[in-house]
């Protein structure tokens, strides 16, 4: 039988990445999945740019004009980066729950923003994200880190909670990463995001004692990581996998 130990982390990891790109499917899930971590990084003078894939355009379906509301959610984004301290960005305006019928044009761009940034971590969703343009992002990240050598891929969670071997302390940046998530007020219109980014982030402390108390967490595939290896990881069959 596996021990605890086994299965997740009993202890903390510094924010992974000296250069990282983070792929975030709409305008607030990289400060929700990884906003304290992002803050982390930059704090560290780590180089990091957010490449925001979608307008967002459809997260309100009561919202007539989505031209104006898209270009409200860029501005919310613009200022979530600014506490997050992300300087470098890029907007690619596919349509919002559009990209699996785009993916292999999206996949094409990010390729050449990740080649010429030459990351050595792309960070992303997760493969178990429930909303599609999550689970394309997640999949264009692992076939990304396929085609450029040494490239790691690192998945954060948003609405499924992931099997982690990574967990960062952001304690000390959670105000912050409140903060960002306050700036994204159409979003908040629909859904208490701040009492979620608390909750995850508090359950995310439970293996890690009472000095800690929010934490974030992530999930590092080996490129050579089979869907079955995934799989078998992902429910807890096997304590070395994927990392």
């Amino acid at each position: 039988m596996l021990l605890e130990t086994d299965l997740v982390p009993y202890s903390l990891s510094y924010p992974v990445g000296e250069r990282l790109i983070v792929l975030a499917p709409h305008p607030d899930d990289e400060t929700f999945g990884m906003g304290g971590s992002l803050r982390l990084l930059t704090e560290f003078g780590k180089k990091v740019k957010v490449v925001i894939l979608t307008e967002g355009e459809k997260a309100d379906p009561k919202v007539s004009n989505r031209r104006e509301y898209s270009s409200a959610r860029k501005k919310e984004a613009l200022k979530a980066f600014k506490i997050l301290g992300v300087t470098d960005y890029a907007f690619l305006g596919f349509p919002d729950r559009e990209l699996i019928s785009n993916m292999d044009k999206a996949e094409e761009i990010i390729f050449t923003i990740v080649s010429e940034f030459a990351p050595d971590v792309i960070y992303s969703p997760s493969v178990v994200e429930l909303n599609p343009d999550h689970r394309v992002a997640a999949d264009i990240a692992i076939r990304i880190s396929q085609r450029i050598r040494g490239l790691k891929c690192i998945f954060y969670e948003i609405t499924t909670p992931i099997r982690p071997n990574i967990l960062i302390d952001i304690t000390k940046t959670f105000k912050l990463k409140k903060k960002a998530m306050k700036c994204y007020r159409s979003q908040l219109k629909l859904t208490d995001y701040l009492a979620l980014i608390q909750a995850i982030g508090k359950y995310r402390t439970f293996t890690l004692g009472q000095s800690v108390r929010f934490a974030e967490a992530f999930w590092r595939i080996d490129d050579t990581a089979s869907k079955n290896e995934m799989r078998m990881w992902l429910s807890y069959e096997t304590p070395y996998c994927c990392k």
